[in-house]
């Protein structure tokens, strides 16, 4: 055989095996992307907007209980009530922020 042959075989195997490499990248990813869709409906996730409206209600929820809180503390001082004076004030925790749909394309 002549160099040049062996050298025309080197090149032809050493193609087959970048085209076959670029087959079994694609399968992976295929099959990867397949199994993390299966893997999140089992984790039966909610969607960023699902998630939003109800960290939402949670924030409305925590206003109107803490409003409450004080209007109680206010009516049993009125009355005089002795539990007024052990009510201990709630702090207002720091929730994280929701970041609205225009924030969150930007900030990408």
């Amino acid at each position: 055989m002549s160099h040049e042959r062996i050298l025309d075989d080197l090149l032809s195997m050493g193609g087959d095996v970048l085209a076959r490499l670029l087959e079994a990248r694609h399968d992976l990813k295929a099959c990867a992307k397949s199994h993390a869709g299966n893997v999140t409906r089992k984790l039966d996730l909610v969607s960023r907007d699902e998630f939003d409206a109800a960290f939402a209600m949670l924030a409305k929820a925590r206003d109107a209980q803490e409003d409450l809180s004080e209007r109680l503390t206010r009516i049993e001082s009125l009355l005089n009530l002795s539990s007024a004076k052990k009510t201990v004030k709630t702090k207002k925790r720091n929730l994280p922020s929701v970041k609205t749909r225009k924030n969150r394309r930007s900030a990408k």
